[in-house]
């Protein structure tokens, strides 16, 4: 075991980096739609870290049947963003009221009238739902669109025809039978100007038209050339059509965010090679995401604890100046000092830490108390 995690696991009580979150402060309320003649309900899970700053912007991921969908994916995308896996991210579920109507792209005979109004959908998510969105939350540009079976079919669609709207989309079992394959004929349209887009799709262990459906796409897809499409397509054999989200959101979530963990390894980096890789990154990815609270505690602590406390000390410092309200980085700031034997300085961003624990009715609040009531002991 490297001796940065050595160190983690005897100090458990000198830094909340290793108590991850699972359950994000959420909300929902009733959005009227002009485009849909209803109402929908949406729920908001907010990071723990939104009230750390005034000013950062989070990406926004959309989960499509919202009321089933919701709750393990805000769970899992707290716990992942805590190590700097993926982003923070503000987390909307949009309840799906007609599925079959606004999933699907075409309308079928059988279906008038129920079918065929994937685009009036999108209008609506883009044209109503997410200005109201922008008005009330600190939202960046960056957005992400995850569905399931039919809805999976959706964020398909998405993905291949609204590149515009969206950065990245996931797709778990998604319908790509419907009207006889229709959404992979959108393939040969693909070119290098529509904008750059993350695609993510997967299939469980299923039968007939659903496995067809993903054959068909991976012999399609794979054809490509001369376009902004990345994807991934991956099986998951072990899984069943209702089981697969929960690892299907994990691993799209990996993929459509793969590279943007800096330090993945025991490895480390000073300030500004951090700023030098997401640099790159955003070329990469098409898009620039300013380092989070979590990763600035990831980054900090991991350089603090495998010889380089200098750079630690830096970058949690500089953490502060994006995120002058997180408890998380005030505390880690201490721990840090305190490494440096800096007993005074260690006291006093743990007096800020314990400050805003308290404002924050932090979870964190027990562990923050107590490494100040050791640094008080210890200072006297």
């Amino acid at each position: 075991m490297c001796k940065f995690f050595k160190v983690l696991l005897k100090a458990l009580t000198l830094s909340v980096f290793l108590f991850s979150s699972v359950c994000a402060e959420s909300t929902s309320f009733q959005f009227y739609s002009e485009r849909l003649s209803e109402k929908t309900t949406i729920r908001i899970a907010l990071p723990e870290t939104y009230r750390h700053s005034s000013d950062y912007e989070y990406p926004l991921l959309l989960v499509m049947d919202g009321s089933t969908q919701f709750n393990h994916i805000a769970g899992n995308i707290e716990f992942m963003s805590t190590f700097a896996e993926i982003p923070d991210m503000i987390v909307v579920g949009v309840s799906a009221n007609s599925r079959l109507l606004n999933f699907t792209q075409t309308e079928l005979e059988q279906f008038a009238g129920r079918s065929g109004g994937a685009e009036n959908y999108t209008k609506f998510l883009f044209e109503e739902l997410l200005p109201k969105l922008r008005e009330d939350y600190r939202i960046a540009s960056h957005v992400t669109v995850t569905g399931h079976s039919l809805s999976g079919l959706y964020s398909a669609y998405l993905a291949l025809n609204h590149a515009d709207v969206i950065q990245a989309a996931i797709s778990i079992s998604p319908s790509l039978w419907w009207d006889d394959f229709v959404i992979l004929n959108d393939l040969a349209n693909l070119t290098a100007e529509i904008s750059k887009v993350r695609w993510f799709a997967s299939m469980a262990s299923e039968p007939d038209e659903m496995a067809e459906g993903f054959d068909y796409l991976e012999a399609a897809i794979g054809k490509l050339t001369n376009t902004n499409l990345t994807w991934e397509l991956r099986r998951f054999p072990d899984e069943t059509h209702d089981s697969t989200p929960l690892i299907g959101n994990v691993m799209g979530l990996r993929s459509v965010f793969r590279g943007f963990n800096a330090v993945p390894q025991i490895e480390v980096k000073s300030l500004e090679q951090l700023h030098s890789y997401y640099a790159d990154y955003a070329e990469i990815a098409d898009y620039n995401l300013p380092m989070s609270v979590h990763q600035y505690n990831v980054y900090g602590l991991k350089a603090a604890y495998e010889g380089q406390l200098a750079w630690g000390v830096e970058i949690l410092e500089a953490g502060i100046q994006s995120f002058p309200y997180s408890e998380i980085l005030w505390d880690s700031l201490a721990t840090a000092y305190t490494m440096n034997d800096n007993y005074t300085a260690a006291l006093n961003a743990s007096e800020k830490a314990v400050k805003f624990a308290e404002q924050h009715g932090s979870k964190y609040l027990s562990e923050i108390l107590l490494q100040n009531a050791n640094l008080k002991r210890d200072t006297q």
